[in-house]
């Protein structure tokens, strides 16, 4: 597996303050349903929607980078480059 299975959403836990929430999935007690598990947020609000969307998104690519290289160095190889 090249990647980490991540889901992103945006809350707004007040009005006008949008948080964006990083979650990983978890067995599910039935085949069709999705589990998932918060793992990261936001520390700070964001005005928009749009906004926290856009940040959460490049805490995900982050935290899916440094998995893969975590991967890559217990394998021995260099992940690519490419499959970002």
């Amino acid at each position: 597996m090249d990647y980490v299975e991540f889901a992103l959403t945006v809350i707004e836990a007040e009005e006008g303050q949008f948080h964006w929430v990083l979650m990983e999935p978890v067995d599910a007690e039935i085949d069709d349903e999705l589990r998932y598990r918060p793992v990261d947020s936001s520390p700070e609000p964001f005005p928009s929607y749009s906004e926290a969307l856009l940040y959460g998104s490049a805490a995900m690519r982050t935290r899916q980078n440094a998995l893969r290289e975590a991967v890559a160095l217990h394998r021995g190889t260099r992940p690519s480059a490419l499959a970002a």
